[in-house]
């Protein structure tokens, strides 16, 4: 057990202060070995593969299907985290959605932009529901794909929940900062330091990450870029901001060539980066998941707009005439709203400079409060966030 993990258990709050690279890399030395996968057809780079041939053979009973997802399931969680299935999806189904991302694009004249890269690489927010608007046959087609099925509920349970955006890295196209992902991923360290560590350990099993390579991805073209077993290190999503971890992700990731129809999927508490396109002439597309455990929703349906709108004068006037502090409201605030960013419409709620999230609710009630703000311009302020958050 590493030193990190034994003071873990009489720590529960963590800051960047407590980063230990010595534990990171005791953790990232681990090797994968083949024979721990018994159903994997080689390792490479520290990465188990697995054909998806071979994988359809155990699509026939439940009984199979749950000898192979207990199997991709070792690997996520303690194993190296990250897995690849070749011939995922055939050459047809891809090129049929590829036609429909060129249409999508040209629509989309203002492109959004990539939450860790900067550059001219091209986003196609949401194109889960864009592609089952644009055409439902080849939307049945892509996702009625049984293994991918598999693959989800390995990690995520049954009625896991599917959202994809497309990335298109054009030659020249830099390569991402290593990061974590959604949900702790997307929170400012400040923000981190607030959650016990076991949210920390926690995020990683509500959602998994994958991605389908829309084009063949050799190395040069700049296939995602992974840092195996660093999912076990609980203080990962404080690190990946800090300024060594650069230098230590580089030293240690891992590429694996990948080619049109292949499968992807981490853990999202594996390190990850898309890499450098550094052709000339080669446009890598894919197409990218985050799929997500249903149990990230709450048991009842709260209508929070009916609720903030009723109470927001009786806010203000306390507010006002300091009857409770400051410290109060936000008590009410906390309850009354919803004080999480997403799910959001990334087209039109861009993230800042400085946060990967927009503004939540909960943000905009206390700012308007705070402003003083009357509840007819905060209804309408409140009316316009909504609106810019809606699926479009």
């Amino acid at each position: 057990m590493t030193r990190e993990a034994v003071k873990s258990r009489q720590q529960v709050y963590f800051s960047e202060s407590d980063i230990d690279y010595d534990d990171l890399t005791e953790i990232c030395s681990q090797k994968t070995l083949q024979e721990d996968y018994s159903l994997s057809d080689s390792v490479s780079n520290n990465i188990v593969i697995y054909d998806a041939n071979h994988l359809k053979s155990f699509i026939v009973n439940e009984l199979k299907e749950r000898i192979l997802k207990t199997e991709l399931h070792q690997v996520l969680e303690n194993g190296p985290g990250v897995f690849v299935v070749r011939n995922l999806y055939e050459g047809e189904v891809i090129d049929h959605s590829n036609i429909i991302f060129e249409k999508i694009i040209e629509r989309e004249i203002d492109t959004s932009n990539d939450h860790f890269a900067s550059g001219t690489n091209i986003r196609i927010w949401n194109s889960f529901q864009k592609v089952a608007l644009e055409n439902a046959d080849a939307f049945i087609n892509y996702y009625s794909n049984e293994i991918l099925k598999l693959v989800a509920e390995s990690w995520c349970g049954p009625n896991s929940q599917m959202t994809a955006q497309v990335n298109i890295v054009r030659p020249g196209g830099e390569m991402q900062k290593p990061h974590r992902d959604y949900h702790l991923g997307f929170q400012e360290n400040k923000v981190l330091e607030k959650f016990p560590i076991s949210s920390h350990r926690l995020s990683r099993y509500l959602t998994l990450q994958g991605g389908i390579a829309h084009t063949d991805m050799p190395l040069e073209t700049g296939p995602t870029v992974v840092l195996p077993y660093s999912q076990q290190y609980d203080l990962g999503y404080l690190t990946w901001r800090d300024e060594a971890f650069g230098d230590f992700f580089n030293k240690n990731a891992v590429q694996i060539q990948m080619n049109k129809g292949d499968g992807i999927f981490f853990n999202p508490a594996v390190f990850h980066a898309a890499g450098a396109n550094t052709t000339n002439d080669f446009h890598r597309i894919g197409n990218l998941f985050q799929i997500s455990s249903p149990f990230g929703k709450p048991i009842e349906r709260i209508d929070y707009i009916k609720i903030i709108n009723h109470i927001y004068p009786s806010l203000l006037e306390h507010l006002n005439k300091k009857n409770l502090s400051e410290k109060l409201i936000d008590n009410v605030l906390i309850c009354a709203t919803d004080g999480y960013a997403f799910p959001t419409n990334l087209d039109h709620d861009k993230n800042s400079d400085s946060k990967l999230q927009g503004m939540s609710m909960y943000e905009l009630t206390k700012q308007s409060l705070l402003d003083s703000l009357s509840l007819e311009k905060f209804s309408l302020k409140l009316s316009e966030l909504q609106h810019m958050r809606h699926a479009g």
